[in-house]
């Protein structure tokens, strides 16, 4: 069996929020609710599977930001999924594409979306 991961979450009166299980917190919010943070597990993802993947090429920085479309129509999963990434100092741009087509095969979080939405990975060199 593989990693299990647990996360506890209370809605109450005056506050909505997760907890992990050494009890760091994070609010549902306006701003930070479910998909936002299923936005950010699938940069996260997506990230550490690209480190995990045998390479050769370094880079500086990378900024992974993911937008959502939701369905109109219930149950309102997500329609299409764009990942935009952008390098920084990038040693080898063909490698790193490489890199992230071995990603979308191999990110865990990447592949669940995948079962109900479309998804686009766009990479941009700076």
């Amino acid at each position: 069996m593989g990693q299990q991961r647990t996360i506890t979450a209370h809605f109450n009166q005056e506050r909505r929020y997760f907890e992990n299980s050494i009890g760091r917190e994070f609010d549902f919010t306006q701003s930070t609710g479910p998909y936002e943070y299923l936005l950010g597990a699938l940069s996260g993802c997506f990230y550490l599977t690209l480190l995990a993947t045998k390479h050769q090429s370094r880079w500086q920085d990378v900024e992974i930001t993911v937008t959502g479309i939701k369905r109109d129509t219930v149950p309102t999963t997500l329609e299409k999924t764009i990942i935009s990434i952008t390098v920084h100092g990038a040693t080898d741009e063909d490698e790193f594409r490489a890199l992230a087509a071995e990603a979308e095969k191999n990110c865990s979080i990447y592949n669940t979306i995948k079962t109900v939405s479309e998804m686009e990975v766009e990479i941009k060199f700076a």
